[in-house]
């Protein structure tokens, strides 16, 4: 009589808190909260002097769920640098190549969307969101968002875009809100092949912004 054997293949798997940087092509499931993930290869991001601590982060890497940053090869302890929008800040200059590991989200179809979030700080002028992109890839946005202060809830959908050869901008922002929300977003282009999107804030709150978004180019 022949044998008969069932294989089954598993991924790595746990909870979200658990689930470590991926190595490159691995899947990792999270249990409790349901969401699958995928590892990539390391990202340079710059050389550490000694003297610079902020560093860009590509937008592909600056809002994964979970990143390991090493400098010099060897990774560095999660409570010596935040990562906020693009922004990548040490407590204290590295030195030495860094580089950034990260899973990439794969979606599941579900009924419940994932935004990512962010503090705006109270009384900001013409302040970085942390949003932007390189625009030699693209230079077209839509974002669906929702702004929450003590004041109010608004719920809209920014579209904003560059023409790179005119070296123009522009915005528009179309939204409904529980009531007024003083703040204001505008575009920032002045950096090469970057477009930023940046805000004013009238009420002087801290306000929490949530979004969603997609990128195309208009070439």
């Amino acid at each position: 009589m022949a044998t008969t054997r069932t294989s089954k293949i598993r991924v790595r798997q746990g909870n979200f808190s658990d689930l470590p940087v991926l190595d490159p092509g691995e899947i990792g499931y999270a249990k409790d909260s349901r969401r699958l993930f995928i590892g990539n290869d390391v990202v340079n991001i710059g050389t550490g002097n000694g003297v610079l601590i902020g560093f860009t982060l590509p937008l592909s890497v600056s809002k994964p769920n979970i990143t390991t940053v090493f400098v010099a090869g060897s990774a560095v302890n999660a409570s010596t640098y935040s990562i906020t929008g693009t922004t990548l800040l040490f407590a204290s200059a590295p030195t030495g190549i860094i580089t950034v590991g990260f899973n990439s989200e794969i979606d599941i179809v579900s009924d419940v969307t994932l935004p990512s979030s962010i503090s705006l700080a109270a009384n900001g002028s013409n302040a970085d969101t942390g949003f932007q992109i390189d625009t030699t890839n693209y230079n077209i946005v839509v974002m669906d968002y929702t702004l929450e202060s003590t004041n109010g809830v608004r719920i809209g959908q920014l579209r904003f875009g560059t023409d790179i050869s005119a070296s123009t901008s522009t915005i528009a922002d179309n939204y409904t809100e529980t009531a007024a929300v003083g703040i204001t977003f505008s575009v920032d282009i002045a950096s090469a092949n970057t477009m930023k999107l940046m805000y004013t804030d009238a009420d002087n709150l801290i306000t929490k912004f949530k979004y969603t978004y997609q990128l195309w180019n208009s070439n």
